[in-house]
């Protein structure tokens, strides 16, 4: 059986776009004929199981899958200790890992950016490397991203990791010129990177077009 995709997705930042990359790129396997499974080990901001593993869940075509959610809109630690609750690294692995099978595609979406604290000691960055899977960084498009995707790009190598590309998310209200630029200078910054410029999608309408595309686009499809 030849290897499933498999993804980690993470972010320059909070609200660049990670769940509905993660979503895209879920339904564009589901339309290439793949079996997906779309998990989401951490969320803060919400009741559980909180939208981005609902909206994960939607277009892999499973049940929602998050390990932890917790309800204030903070990092995760922070937010399991006003809750009284606890997260344990070692545990928030197993449970990702579990979740992988042989005969499907695997795609995991992180909290945050790289950096962002997991739990006491542990980020992002830590459960990537753990997990060992290849990852996509998206970006949004707007003033002060040439810096942060390349900062990111770099630290995800640091760690030994295969970058597949930056996703660059024009859902946000850049000028059109500056959007361009920005596009034009990181494929200058970081050659050699795939950087895919995503267009803002209506959803849920958008998200398997669009996903078989950028699926292609970051060799995740052949």
């Amino acid at each position: 059986m030849s290897a499933r995709p498999a993804a980690f997705v993470t972010g320059t930042d909070t609200e660049v776009g990670k769940s509905v990359v993660t979503a895209s790129l879920a339904a564009g396997l589901v339309a290439a004929g793949l079996r997906v499974r779309a998990v989401k080990p951490l969320a803060s901001g919400g009741t559980a199981p909180g939208e981005d593993a609902m909206l994960l869940g939607r277009a892999a075509g499973h049940p929602p899958l998050v390990h932890a959610c917790f309800e204030a809109p903070v990092a995760p630690p922070r937010a399991a200790r006003q809750e009284g609750r606890r997260i344990d690294p070692a545990t928030v692995l197993s449970w990702t890992v579990a979740q992988r099978r042989a005969d499907h595609a695997f795609l995991v979406e992180g909290v945050g950016g790289w950096r962002a604290p997991l739990a006491d000691n542990w980020e992002v960055r830590d459960l990537a490397t753990e997990l060992g899977l290849p990852v996509v960084v998206v970006a949004a498009n707007r003033l002060g991203v040439l810096n942060h995707a390349a900062l990111t790009v770099d630290a995800v190598r640091g760690c030994g990791l295969r970058v597949l590309g930056v996703v660059l998310n024009d859902a946000f209200d850049c000028p059109p010129e500056l959007a361009a630029w920005n596009r034009d200078d990181l494929r200058t910054q970081l050659p050699g990177t795939p950087i895919i410029a995503l267009r803002r999608l209506t959803l849920p309408r958008d998200l398997d077009t669009a996903g078989s595309w950028l699926a292609r686009r970051l060799g995740l499809l052949g």
